[in-house]
């Protein structure tokens, strides 16, 4: 997706509010006048965009990060379907969904990557055949991780969702969704989380203790209890080898909502007990692990009383090569010929906002399933802290000209120099900021009231007319309008 725009390019989506036919601001419409047409162009905007994430999963056969892309497009307009119960639609997304299942391979050859006392990618045998989404390259297919676990999320909401729907309320493609996607779950974080040989390592980095490799070939389990006791890299290896990523959050998340769908009705889950209490232990060392990684802000709300804010994994990636210019922040690219380039390293930086659109859904599953799992992380008060720093801290507070920063901790530098080899390419200051439109955190808006003025200050901005024809425009909006939900009204 490009980023790099101008401010009015930046918030063009603004005006798609005037689709509504309203001049003033959210607060002063009448909400039924609103929701009847807020709903409408929801499904008018799905209509349309239906084709293209078909047509994006079809695709996945050869390239899964077309899977990737599906769960960024459509994660936001999954949880509107819930909250405002909108079951037929709900039923689309779902039927979308299976076409996933036709691109599918089974195999039991693995394509590993740093396996033990291997080449940088060798493949080895697995225990038995499992189903992945593989891309095209031979002699076998490689799994993104990454890609699948961030789809897997998606289809472990839809079940989750589906779970509290009434069983006489659930339609057929409900539950054959619960029959198809649940088994496909197990199948996954089994194999990713507790078989002996597992797929994840930090080898690829350089990471070390005591000028020695860490163990490769680790399961999810193993490694994010070693994340948790920093065992995958000592303090002269890189700040990212004990990083948490997307990843570990996305599959912690997906099995929370398999757990909490076994709890709910387990005979929905075809796993034993004895399973099921390996699955909540590695949850436990999963919100463990998050739970460690929060920092705390000291910021002052619009009235200027001081609140509270929370950055997750704060330097965690101050030395990956996407932070390398970060602490820079003209407007000017950077001189990439500067030999003292530490000079434009940030210090204690958070997540980017694209990346930390995660924490909207993986920590809002985490409060919804946390109860009835009797677990205690994350709390209410978490999530308003969390919310305060993308408003108090992200925000310029120019309700005229709204703009973010690039990175959760308020810092404000350059994001992704130079990234892949692109000459030319970056993130500049504020270039994120179409990320607190399309990422949900207007979903944070039940945490802090204060995101209303902020949503209100981006819809109200003054700025040119786009053709809303046109696939992109309607890729963003599909990702935007639905997280205005707890705003509009249901």
């Amino acid at each position: 997706m490009k980023l790099s725009k101008s401010y009015k390019q930046i918030l063009f989506i603004s005006f798609a509010m005037m689709l509504f036919s309203f001049s003033s601001s959210i607060a002063e419409i009448d909400p039924i006048i609103l929701g009847s047409n807020y709903h409408e162009q929801i499904e008018k905007l799905w209509q349309q965009r239906k084709p293209h994430i078909i047509k994006m999963i079809e695709n996945s056969r050869f390239d899964p990060y077309n899977l990737y892309n599906v769960q960024n497009e459509t994660n936001n307009l999954l949880k509107y379907t819930d909250y405002c119960k909108k079951y037929k639609l709900l039923d689309e997304l779902i039927s979308v969904y299976f076409k996933a299942l036709d691109t599918l391979t089974e195999t039991d050859q693995y394509l590993f990557a740093y396996y033990l006392d291997s080449p940088r990618l060798s493949i080895h045998p697995l225990d038995k055949k499992y189903r992945m989404w593989i891309d095209s390259q031979k002699p076998i297919g490689q799994e993104s991780i990454l890609v699948s676990s961030q789809f897997l999320y998606l289809l472990s909401d839809t079940v989750g969702i589906i779970s509290d729907i009434k069983k006489e309320h659930r339609t057929p493609l409900m539950k054959e969704a619960l029959n198809q996607f649940i088994p496909l779950l197990i199948e996954h974080y089994n194999r990713w989380i507790f078989l002996e040989t597992g797929p994840f390592q930090v080898r690829g980095w350089g990471c070390k203790i005591g000028n020695k490799y860490v163990k490769t070939a680790i399961n999810h389990n193993e490694f994010i209890e070693k994340k948790l006791r920093r065992e995958l890299g000592d303090d002269k290896s890189p700040s990212y080898c004990n990083a948490v990523n997307d990843t570990d959050m996305w599959i912690i998340a997906g099995v929370a909502n398999l757990c909490y769908i076994y709890k709910k009705e387990n005979s929905l889950v075809p796993i034993t007990q004895i399973q099921y209490k390996k699955f909540i232990n590695y949850l436990k060392t999963g919100l463990r692990l998050l739970e460690s990684r929060f920092s705390y802000t000291e910021l002052k709300d619009f009235d200027g009383k001081p609140v509270t804010g929370a950055i997750f994994d704060a330097g965690a990636w101050d030395d990956h090569p996407d932070y390398a210019y970060a602490g820079y922040t003209d407007k000017q690219y950077p001189d990439l010929s500067q030999s003292d380039k530490n000079k434009y390293k940030g210090k204690g930086v958070g997540w980017d906002l694209s990346h930390a659109r995660r924490f909207v859904h993986v920590f809002g599953t985490l409060m919804k399933t946390k109860d009835i799992l009797g677990l205690d992380f994350p709390t209410k008060s978490l999530m308003e802290m969390m919310a305060n720093q993308l408003v108090y801290a992200t925000f310029n507070r120019d309700f005229k000209k709204p703009l973010f920063t690039n990175f959760m901790d308020g810092t404000n530098g350059w994001y992704r120099v130079g990234y892949s080899g692109r000459k030319g390419f970056g993130y500049r200051p504020w270039s994120i900021t179409i990320h607190v439109l399309t990422g949900g955190y207007a979903f944070w808006h039940e945490y802090n009231s204060d995101i209303k003025k902020v949503y209100d200050a981006l819809i109200n901005a003054e700025i040119n007319s786009k053709n809303f024809e046109d696939p992109e425009t309607q890729s963003l909006l599909i990702q935007f309008f639905p997280s205005l939900c707890f705003m509009m009204g249901c």
